[in-house]
């Protein structure tokens, strides 16, 4: 029993110094990723620079609130992450403030099912786990939390 527990310190004291870094990682990370409006509703946010599905919600929250101006309501889906929309040879997902007849609420923060929904200040609060994300806006202004 005793060694056991002396084997399992040891290997959570040799594998913690290393788990740190990589999780600190994504914080230190700096993300610029573009947006393009589609219509009234409708934007793609484009993928760049590794940018994963938080990072991606971040900059549909972001888009919402600081373009858009809208501060309450729903950001849905509209089309998953794909070839974009707007930008040939890029991947993307179009996001809208409109939520459709298909939108459903869910946990996960995927980008790969139209309809998924959250709240545009859930998406906007995904933004403290990327605090270096900014939007590169279709004028070519930078836009940041």
């Amino acid at each position: 029993m005793l060694k056991s527990v002396l084997y399992t310190s040891l290997a959570v004291a040799v594998t913690a110094p290393t788990l740190a870094p990589a999780q600190d990682f994504e914080r230190r990370q700096r993300f610029t990723l573009p947006a393009v409006q589609i219509d009234g509703n409708s934007f793609e946010i484009i993928e760049a620079d590794g940018a994963g599905n938080t990072q991606m919600w971040c900059a549909a929250g972001l888009y919402a609130r600081k373009v858009l101006g809208q501060r309450g309501g729903d950001i849905s889906v509209e089309r998953p992450r794909g070839a974009s929309q707007s930008t040939p040879g890029r991947r993307g997902v179009v996001f809208t403030t409109a939520p459709g007849s298909d939108a459903f609420s869910g946990v996960s923060l995927s980008v790969r099912r139209a309809g998924l929904t959250f709240s545009m200040a859930h998406a906007y609060a995904l933004c403290s786990q990327t605090p270096n994300l900014r939007l590169r806006t279709g004028n070519d202004t930078l836009v940041r939390r």
